[in-house]
């Protein structure tokens, strides 16, 4: 049996009757932010479609040859895209044309699965568009992405959209406990340093990072020129982005006299209490909404990510 997917069960819900009923579409779009799980669900999704367990499709039995097949990475009628480089080309959509006109070799239906859409350059998605005006009867495509907004309006109209949203952070906690066997403590501290985002929480507890006891530089600089440097740091790992959030609301939460188990960064505490002088109330808003600003930004618009950074890092050097 697949591993349980931790969240998205509206999403799941639908997936499946799209499968009990014979009503699968031929192109989905998933969109959600980087680590959210649109891939492990595409691929759950695929499963499903392509298990030989007619029985059963609640959920892939992880037993069949199909099964088996998907789980080694060798099932001829399932294939999954990513960028050849730093862009999806046009070669590789010419290629999907190729091959998807042909009848499935094994299964119901031949299933591709493009990862990181938003990097289709325009010829790419010139030559996915044709595909999806016309897809064969017996395909499915599913597109991953991170910026719904950089798709093209006809490809977005001819799939089904399907947004993944970060989970509260009490229950993507729990949901870490019960399937990892990790303790509150360390659940909750990757849940809220990873902002809801299953990927990123995993990846941060593997890693052992739920707690950071150095105050990130920028929130103690005071050299404009020292921005520049900085913003290459997070052009490098966004992620810290997410994590920067979180020391703004523990100085807020240190400020207000909050109660020790509120906040994040307890092992630094003593670091963030030498700050509090420095802001106030207005300045820590202003750092917050700055951030998200900035990552809006950069996920939903074309601005240049470098610049986008460079101006957030002045901001909050500055205090404004």
């Amino acid at each position: 049996m697949q591993k349980k997917i931790i969240g998205h069960q509206n999403i799941i819900t639908q997936l499946q009757n799209a499968v009990t009923s014979e009503r699968v579409a031929g192109a989905y779009l998933f969109s959600g932010e980087q680590g959210i799980g649109k891939e492990t669900v595409a691929l759950y999704f695929a499963n499903l479609i392509l298990c030989e367990n007619t029985t059963d499709k609640v959920s892939p039995c992880g037993e069949c040859r199909a099964c088996r097949k998907i789980k080694n990475g060798n099932h001829p009628d399932l294939r999954i895209i990513r960028p050849d480089g730093a862009q999806i080309k046009i070669d590789q959509m010419r290629e999907l044309q190729q091959q998807i006109v042909y009848q499935p070799l094994e299964g119901e239906r031949k299933i591709f699965i493009i990862a990181n859409t938003e990097k289709m350059n325009d010829s790419a998605a010139n030559s996915l568009l044709k595909t999806l005006e016309e897809p064969p009867a017996a395909s499915t495509i599913i597109l991953l992405t991170e910026n719904l907004k950089t798709m093209l309006p006809t490809i977005r109209s001819r799939c089904q959209i399907l947004t993944f949203y970060p989970m509260p952070t009490d229950e993507l906690s729990k949901a870490l406990m019960d399937s990892l066997s990790i303790d509150t403590e360390a659940a909750s501290a990757a849940a809220i340093l990873s902002r809801g985002v299953i990927g990123k929480a995993i990846t941060l507890i593997e890693k052992g990072i739920t707690e950071s006891g150095t105050v990130p530089a920028i929130m103690m600089e005071t050299d404009l020129l020292a921005a520049f440097r900085l913003a290459e740091e997070f052009e490098n790992e966004q992620e810290s982005l997410d994590d920067l959030i979180t020391w703004y609301r523990d100085l807020m939460l240190l400020q207000q006299d909050a109660p020790k188990e509120y906040i994040t960064h307890t092992d630094a505490i003593e670091q963030l209490q030498t700050l509090v002088p420095r802001y106030s109330d207005n300045r820590l808003e202003r750092a917050i909404k700055n951030i998200f600003q900035t990552k809006m930004l950069i996920q939903k618009t074309n601005v240049p990510k470098m610049l986008a950074l460079e101006v957030m890092c002045l901001k909050l050097i500055q205090g404004r």
